[in-house]
């Protein structure tokens, strides 16, 4: 079944090269005018998890400003000074445009128009739109994947896009549990409509929660509201199913064919995770070679370690070809229930009993099962009504482990220490390469291509967000 699946993409990647270029932040590979809605829905939510799990996007931009992972082979990402800027060009000229086609489409045959299709495209446009605004604050929205009125979109306010998302999400929410339709192409909820009523409550929780801080009271009513019909448990998780069986369906970044010496676990993680004796930490990482320990490399050094021998890799279950690619999952709408209750919110249960929930689930999700052994550290990390931040904010950056850029996000987000108060994260240790970040930056630069062909958008919104510095927070962490 996976293989047909995954044919099914590819026939789909056939289907949709022709390119038609009109601007490098919103290029369209202009698609055949009948490409089926199916092949659409493949191919996007493909494509997106690719780039998403790409081993640069996640593995040197995510996964270094979590502090996960730090460089062996070069070291430059953890100082802060990034090679890559195609991230932002990849999701609008590829998955965006794959959902765009879905509209279109229905567009030019009414008479087949299929509002679940219409509903399940929205939704993934609202999981990419949010990790857009979020790696870059401002970004095109509402004139973006219009090629032919607007070449050159306007960016918009970073604020305005959440509104706007939220509102989305409830729309679709509607659409789906008031209409009738099949919903085809579908390789992450396989046509299950109530996955993505699910899905997307999960989705308005993250991005309430989000914002909770600088907007408490419209948090409070997304939160309240969304958490009464989305996750129940780790069945509900919504990732891309890659296959090692399937060379084309194969996680992005794999060491089937070749072994991975690119990245060492960093000592932020190791150190933490032997402190509190933490069960996860063999999944996460391995022993090393030379010593059979696990041993960190500290974050943001210089040097290069191509061998490998002394240091701990990621764990084999990270690099599987089989590894989900996950968009977002039940441990971490269990870690927004517990901070959400620890605000005042209503979530149907106490912050310490929501954030048990939470860590058990994590434990699940990457194959703890000793109920025992969860126990035993849950008495080692136990909740702290007078200290939440930290001891949510740490778990659940355990729990975000290998989605680096979800975490990094949470990292800017709660600030957090360890449960006691005392330093978790460290500056990158040889110094950073980037003049105006000392620490971790708060967002990415907008691409030089960008800026060469949508030029007086892009320095409008650049100097509207306080200049595209790496240092510019976003408008949910002032």
């Amino acid at each position: 079944m996976k293989l047909r699946l995954f044919s099914l993409i590819i026939l789909s990647l056939l289907l949709v090269t022709s390119c038609k270029k009109f601007d490098d932040i919103n290029t369209d590979p202009a698609k055949p005018e009948e490409t089926d809605p199916a092949f659409l829905l493949a191919n996007a939510e493909k494509r997106a998890a690719d780039l998403i799990y790409g081993s640069y996007y996640n593995g040197r931009i995510g996964m270094h400003f979590a502090q996960y992972w730090t460089g062996t082979d070069k070291t430059s990402e953890s100082r802060n000074l990034l090679t890559d800027d195609g991230l932002w060009a990849g999701l609008y000229a590829g998955p965006l445009m794959d959902l765009q086609g879905i509209a279109d489409f229905y567009d030019r045959n009414p008479e087949k128009r299929n509002n679940q299709m219409l509903a399940v495209a929205s939704i993934m446009k609202s999981w990419i739109y949010h990790n857009l605004t979020d790696l870059y604050v401002d970004v095109p929205y509402s004139q973006a994947l219009q090629v032919d009125q607007y070449p050159q979109p306007m960016f918009d306010r970073a604020e305005d896009i959440y509104v706007d998302l939220l509102a989305s999400l409830k729309t679709q929410i509607n659409l789906l549990q008031e209409t009738e339709g099949v919903i085809t192409g579908d390789l992450l909820g396989r046509g299950n409509k109530e996955y993505w009523i699910k899905f997307a409550n999960a989705l308005r929780m993250r991005i309430a929660l989000r914002m909770a801080d600088v907007k408490p009271a419209e948090a409070k009513i997304v939160l309240e509201e969304a958490a009464q019909n989305t996750f129940e448990s780790t069945d509900d998780d919504v990732f891309f199913p890659y296959d090692e069986n399937s060379a084309n369906g194969r996680y992005p970044y794999n060491d089937r064919d070749r072994d991975l010496i690119e990245f060492a676990v960093t000592s932020t993680l190791v150190d933490y995770m032997l402190e509190v004796e933490d069960p996860r930490l063999p999944i996460f990482a391995r022993l090393d070679n030379a010593t059979g320990q696990y041993r960190g490399k500290l974050y943001g050094t210089a040097e290069n370690n191509p061998t490998m021998d002394s240091l701990s890799k990621p764990g084999v279950a990270v690099y599987s070809a089989s590894m989900k690619g996950y968009l977002i999952t039940y441990a971490e709408v269990a870690f927004i229930k517990a901070e959400a209750a620890a605000r005042g919110m209503n979530m149907n249960g106490n912050a310490a009993s929501l954030y048990e929930d939470a860590v058990k689930a994590s434990m699940k999700q990457w194959g703890i099962t000793d109920a025992d052994a969860i126990d035993v550290y849950l008495q080692k990390v136990p909740y702290n009504v007078g200290n939440w931040k930290d001891v949510i904010g740490s778990q659940k950056w355990l729990a975000l482990y290998n989605q680096g850029l979800q975490s990094w996000m949470e990292r800017l987000r709660l600030d957090f220490k360890k449960p006691d108060g005392s330093a978790l994260f460290v500056a990158p240790a040889s110094g950073s390469l980037d003049p105006e970040v000392a620490d971790v930056p708060q967002r990415l630069n907008y691409p030089n291509a960008t800026r060469n062909s949508n030029t007086a958008n892009c320095e409008a919104a650049s100097q509207r967000i306080g200049g595209d510095s790496k240092a510019t927070k976003n408008w949910w962490n002032m």
